[in-house]
């Protein structure tokens, strides 16, 4: 694993207010030959890395390799709230419950992506796939305290659903 710890601890102290919010990105991405993971600062409308490790293996992270790489940035931002943002590939549900149980100073915020497949389920209501919430462009939608995936134990969360009506002038499919 690498750390740029000395300047990116230099750059969020100068910039940004203790206890003040940060928006924190995870991604996995194929760079050459490398499967590389990343945790990346938002500063300036640029995501600054901030804590990666190189992947010994192909294809996307499992929870025990997200977890390994995030617990030095809640160490090094225990400052600051944070907003952890994540595509579908992160396991949204397990590494949201795994971070929502930690013991932190700091606030967390989640947000992940969630795979058509997913299921959720209001307080009284029957699960249903996501991809059946009939989505179009134009579309919002927001839940507050459902059921997310039919496993036991994982909580309540709150579902957005948001489908931009268009991009650059054009419809999305």
């Amino acid at each position: 694993m690498q750390f740029w710890f000395p300047i990116v601890k230099q750059i969020i102290q100068q910039e940004f207010e203790s206890k003040s919010r940060l928006i924190i990105t995870l991604d996995r991405t194929q760079w050459k030959e490398n499967n590389v993971l990343v945790i990346a600062v938002i500063y300036r409308k640029r995501a600054i890395p901030i804590y990666w490790k190189i992947l010994e293996k192909e294809g996307s992270t499992n929870l025990k390799e997200q977890q390994a790489i995030i617990k030095p940035v809640l160490r090094l931002l225990k400052n600051y709230e944070l907003v952890f943002l994540g595509d579908r590939i992160f396991r949204g549900i397990e590494l949201s419950y795994w971070l929502k149980i930690q013991k932190l100073p700091q606030k967390i915020y989640l947000i992940f992506r969630q795979k058509q497949t997913n299921h959720f389920k209001k307080h009284k209501g029957k699960y249903q796939k996501l991809a059946d919430l009939g989505i179009n462009p134009g579309t919002k939608i927001f839940f507050s305290n459902i059921y997310m995936t039919k496993s036991k134990g994982f909580g309540r969360f709150n579902l957005a659903a948001y489908w931009k009506r268009k991009y650059n002038q054009k419809t999305e499919k």
